[in-house]
């Protein structure tokens, strides 16, 4: 790197963790389709890591979702417009009803 080169110093990076494998549900999974159904939006697949995984390991079927979009996540300044909240928490809500009770 140029600062190594400057300061005769030796710059060495390795990643302090293994990373997160990649993740995917379904798109056939009944949890993608009653999302999909009830969003009125396309499941995608977007590039960061969350607990996906873990869940998954564990036998659960399971969707990363929420209000917002993710272009404005995961950055600088990053927000929510408050009108897109409510109908998240109806979807959620409705979720809950058809896969829990």
């Amino acid at each position: 790197t140029p600062i190594a080169q400057r300061s005769g110093t030796d710059i060495i990076f390795h990643s302090l963790f293994p990373g997160i494998a990649p993740y995917e549900q379904a798109q056939s999974s009944d949890i993608v389709q009653l999302a999909q159904t009830l969003s009125g939006y396309q499941a995608e697949s977007v590039a960061f890591a969350t607990e996906a995984p873990f869940l998954k390991s564990m036998g659960m079927e399971t969707i990363v979702m929420g209000p917002g979009f993710i272009e404005q996540a995961h950055q600088p300044n990053e927000f929510i417009a408050q009108e897109q909240i409510r109908p998240a928490v109806e979807i959620i809500r409705k979720m809950i009803q058809h896969f829990c009770l």
